[in-house]
């Protein structure tokens, strides 16, 4: 938890994203934010389980409750703080991402983490696509196979 809050500021002052724990969507995009994080050198702790809305962390749900009112308040340097995490490539990742595109992706990256010991080069991207699209069964094949090929070209995913 101790890092959590570095990065909810972090999120506020260079992406422009001020976390507001009424709003269901706001505490969605932190979780996902968090897992992607997480592929970009900054492992905050969380264990993620995927859950109907793609991964979720009961601990940092607990943790953004906790914080809610007293992140605002923070005052120390969040960039010191998050030590690890590749900064630019972040931002440039979650730029302008939706709630529901964060949440495709953060499902794409979790289920790239469980296959990719077991599966390399395109069996791997198969897996991972065909595991996703049971996964998100809702959502549009297209728009998976979309946010799969941008996560290659960034190089989140590696076959």
């Amino acid at each position: 938890m101790r890092k959590l809050l570095p990065f909810m500021k972090f999120l506020e002052k260079e992406a422009g994203f001020r976390f507001d724990i009424e709003k269901f969507e706001h505490r969605l995009m932190l979780q996902k934010y968090v897992l992607i994080a997480k592929f970009l050198g900054l492992n905050l702790g969380y264990l993620h389980s995927i859950y109907l809305k793609g991964p979720y962390s009961p601990a940092l749900a607990d943790d953004y409750y906790k914080l809610a009112d007293s992140y605002s308040l923070y005052k120390g340097d969040y960039i010191k703080e998050l030590k690890g995490l590749n900064i630019e490539k972040f931002l440039n990742v979650v730029e302008g991402k939706d709630a529901k595109w964060l949440e495709i992706a953060a499902t794409i990256l979790s289920v790239y983490d469980r296959y990719r010991k077991k599966f390399h080069g395109a069996e791997l991207i198969e897996k991972v696509v065909s595991t996703s699209c049971d996964i998100k069964s809702a959502t549009d094949v297209k728009k998976i196979h979309r946010v799969c090929e941008e996560l290659k070209s960034i190089k989140l995913i590696v076959a």
